[in-house]
């Protein structure tokens, strides 16, 4: 508990309020300090803007007249290179113009300072119009042809007619052989023309390539390589005609010899035209408008270049000037800012001092508590300030502890026990055995756990609802708190499923109160104004010798009560040495649904026998299943599978669907029989049977009248006026119904005339005994008169020699069926049964057995 520390009446003061005002006083001497120095800054920073601006558009100018420069320079060296392409020489004067208007206009238009920028803008203007007049000059002069190229004349005329002699007399010596008019004797002599062609194309294509360097390029270095370059082209020709003038010597060739001559004067008289060439081209007379270039119009563009530079100083060092003065008003500004931090530093010294007396220590102590909530320990004293919001903050935690407990205690109760009936939850419920493990280990006792549920709960909540359901819970948790002892822990799991552990109980003990609560839960329950009575299943496990763990006690216990459910025992003890389908009834089920899913199952089919006509008139169908790892598992434990995982209905469709058509392929092959398939008690409760059972027909063309349900005496029994109604439907279709096993059951004859059935069949428990048994002989004659004066056929199941045939024949029984003609076979086995059976005069012969 916590103390309320708040002992007067006084109204505290608002933290809030205060660090308001206070943060008023700071804002209006920040304020007021600003406003001081606001004109005097904005006044100097406008006109510093105005300074700068100006500066930078007359940087801006002079970066343009550097780029127009360039350009200048470009186009000239582009009109020299070839006067007839482009306007360039256009294009260089109105860049140059262009540029002396922009010296001429920023330095008259400047507003600060301009006479002393016209007086240094002056040496730019006089190099740009020095400039325009001595382009004008070069024009003129390149224009010039004869003056600008004297050396084009010897590689334009001189040169053409012995280099197309050399060109064509190779080729005249390469046609003489290609033509077959040479037939060489030296092997190399073919490949040494090409190879000298190659070379010749190779020393036109570097004169050329020196030529158009030469116009490209004022440099003579890359001509003098080039020049070497075709020297050894030139070289390396020479040897080949060497090699060629040897070879032809021993050649019968017509004009061999005197074209070499040829080649060797014309290749010799064209390599001195090509050294004039050089003379002319690697000396200043190559361009006329070279000495220009080089005295003129560079060295004019280097000054140009220069006094650009000189300006752009000159504005860099104005601009520094007018720098220098925003940086001392930024100094003013940065003080101003500095004695702004400064009261800030205070105002949040005295802020941080403020909240941790006010706010941080006891919001602080605050945590403190709320940290030893958590863990369950004693709170220390909270700490209070003479605030209106911590106080608040105290009184709202020690709220809110009161609410936290309040719904932690009710959350507690709510995750252990079972919000209907009040009771200890499954979590609870294990808690408890665990401690009873730990317990029963320490002091190697015993404790006994049972697991139950309501018999036909379900019916109860379709036909009265579920606030009848809900009363019904409650009451019966009512009665087994009231059956059992103070030490015993009573627990509903969900739904109709409750439990019991019983500390220190014997199994004698356990079953006497087995007793007592299924005597307790017959006695009718007044529901709805009706009376109702409870069944109960139970299982029973007992620790340790049927498990020492909760899983498997539950798991145990849960395997006894279905055993208990399943045979209508009330309670049942868990017995390990049941067989392992109650154990492995999960996995089993899972693995049926996939054999049903992946059509793995298989069906049998056992003939039935006309004892009148002694011929095979049809058969029952009986589902096999094989499973991969436990073998063959009995029909029987897969029927009690499928009800048990609620697949019944999936599992008797596809029972049907393999059977129907089965039996159409019979009778398209020319066997005239009928087919019987068992149903269970849970497939009459579906609703959907009997439309189902109408597609399956017409999906595979077969009658009606040739399928025959077989349901057993008991499951028509358990809800008879259901059955009844179903039977009907399926009967109005044309089928034939057949009660299976009949004998083995309780049912009441006057049921027995409601139903629209068409067979009984005797239970083989009666036919197998009967030629030894006096008994077994009058049930079963007294059947066959019952079923003929009901106008039922009879079916005798179990006939397994012939004296037994014998004396079914002799009380007149309609058919049999039994290991004497056959056992179930596959259908491929039985088509096989149907040929190999004998037809003689006395009719049917057994079948011989298949080993």
């Amino acid at each position: 508990m916590y103390s309320r520390p708040f002992d007067d009446h006084r109204q505290p003061c608002s933290l809030r309020s205060r660090y308001v005002t206070l943060t008023l006083v700071l804002a209006i001497v920040v304020i007021s300090i600003v406003l001081a120095f606001y004109k005097d800054i904005i006044s100097t920073k406008q006109s510093v803007a105005e300074h700068l601006s100006v500066i930078q558009a007359d940087h801006d100018t002079l970066n343009t007249i550097k780029i127009d420069l360039i350009a200048i320079y470009r186009n000239i060296d582009l009109f020299l290179l070839d006067p007839s392409q482009g306007n360039h020489a256009e294009t260089a004067n109105k860049l140059i113009s262009s540029s002396l208007d922009k010296v001429n206009d920023f330095s008259s238009r400047h507003p600060f300072n301009g006479k002393g920028l016209r007086k240094k803008s002056a040496p730019l203007a006089t190099k740009l119009s020095q400039l325009r007049d001595s382009f004008a000059a070069l024009t003129a002069l390149r224009m010039d042809i004869g003056r600008q190229y004297p050396g084009m004349a010897i590689s334009a005329f001189e040169m053409t007619a012995p280099q197309h002699n050399i060109s064509n007399n190779l080729q005249l010596l390469i046609e003489e052989i290609e033509s077959g008019s040479l037939e060489p004797k030296a092997k190399e002599l073919y490949p040494l023309l090409l190879k000298s062609k190659t070379l010749w194309a190779l020393q036109i294509s570097q004169v050329r390539i020196y030529m158009a360097n030469r116009l490209a390029s004022f440099s003579t270095d890359l001509l003098i390589s080039q020049a070497t370059s075709l020297n050894h082209l030139h070289q390396k020709f020479l040897d080949n005609i060497k090699k060629l003038t040897h070879l032809y010597s021993s050649e019968d060739s017509f004009d061999g010899k005197t074209v070499l001559q040829s080649l060797i004067k014309d290749t010799a008289d064209w390599f001195t035209l090509f050294g004039q060439l050089r003379a002319v081209s690697e000396s200043g007379k190559w361009r006329g408008d070279s000495y220009t270039m080089k005295t003129v119009i560079i060295p004019l563009t280097d000054e140009i270049s220069s006094a650009i530079t000189h300006l752009e100083k000159w504005l860099t060092l104005r601009e520094d000037t007018i720098t220098e003065q925003l940086r001392k008003n930024s100094d003013t500004l940065s003080t101003l800012l500095f004695s702004i931090i400064g009261l800030f530093m205070l105002f949040t010294l005295g802020l941080i001092f403020s909240l941790d007396m006010m706010v941080f220590r006891p919001i602080a102590s605050v945590t403190e508590a709320l940290r030893s909530k958590a863990y369950n320990q004693e709170s220390p004293a909270l700490e209070v300030s003479d605030s209106r919001e911590i106080r608040y903050l105290v009184e709202a935690f020690q709220q809110m502890d009161v609410e936290v407990n309040q719904r932690q205690n009710a959350l507690e109760h709510q995750a252990l026990h079972d919000y209907l009936t009040g009771l200890p939850n499954r979590f609870m419920l294990n808690q408890h055995i665990e401690n009873q493990l730990i317990t029963a280990a320490r002091s190697k006792q015993s404790f006994t756990l049972f697991l139950m549920d309501l018999d036909n709960f379900k019916d109860i909540n379709d036909s009265l609802g579920h606030a009848a359901g809900d009363t019904l819970l409650h009451k019966v948790a009512r009665e087994l708190t009231e059956a059992v002892q103070e030490s015993a822990t009573v627990a509903r799991l969900g739904g109709d499923e409750f439990a019991i552990l019983l500390p220190d109980t014997t199994k004698d003990d356990s079953q006497k109160l087995a007793h007592t609560l299924l005597h307790t839960l017959q006695q009718p329950f007044s529901l709805e104004g009706k009376m109702i009575g409870v069944g109960l299943s139970i299982g029973i496990v007992s620790y340790p010798s049927d498990g020492t763990d909760i899983k498997s006690l539950l798991q145990h216990a849960d395997i006894a009560m279905y055993h208990a459910k399943r045979h209508k025992t009330g309670f049942s003890f868990y017995n390990s040495n049941k067989d392992f389908f109650e154990e492995n009834r999960l996995s089993l089920i899972s693995d049926l649904k996939s054999a049903i899913n992946s059509d793995t199952l298989d069906i049998h089919f056992q003939p039935q026998i006309d004892v009148k006509t002694k011929q095979v008139c049809g058969a029952e169908a009986l589902l096999r299943w094989r499973h991969p790892k436990y073998g063959e598992i009995p029909p029987d434990k897969t029927i009690e599978l499928a009800e048990y995982a609620g697949i019944i209905h999936q599992l008797s469709l596809w029972v049907l669907d393999t059977a129907i058509e089965q039996c159409a392929a019979w009778q398209n092959s020319g066997h005239s029989l009928s087919v019987s398939v068992n149903l269970s008690v849970q497939d009459l409760a579906n609703p959907d049977l009997t439309r189902q059972i109408d597609q399956l027909l017409e999906q595979h063309s077969l009658s009606p009248h040739d399928l025959t349900l077989e349901i057993t005496e008991s499951g028509m029994m358990e809800n008879p006026k259901r059955s009844i109604n179903v039977l009907k439907a399926l009967s109005k279709m044309g089928i034939n119904l057949a009660i299976d096993d009949f004998g083995t059951g309780f049912s009441s004859l006057s049921y027995l005339k409601k139903l629209p059935v068409n067979t009984i069949k005797i239970d083989q428990s009666f036919v197998l005994d009967m030629d030894h048994n006096e008994s077994d002989e009058i049930i079963v004659q007294s059947t066959i008169q019952l079923g003929h004066n009901l106008g039922l056929k009879v079916i005798a199941e179990g006939i397994e020699h012939q004296d037994l045939l014998d004396i079914a024949s002799h009380y007149d029984c309609d058919e049999v069926q039994g290991f004497l003609f056959g056992q179930p076979q596959q259908a491929a086995e039985f088509l096989e049964f149907l040929a190999q059976t004998r037809q003689g005069d006395d009719g049917l012969q057994p079948a011989k057995q298949p080993a």
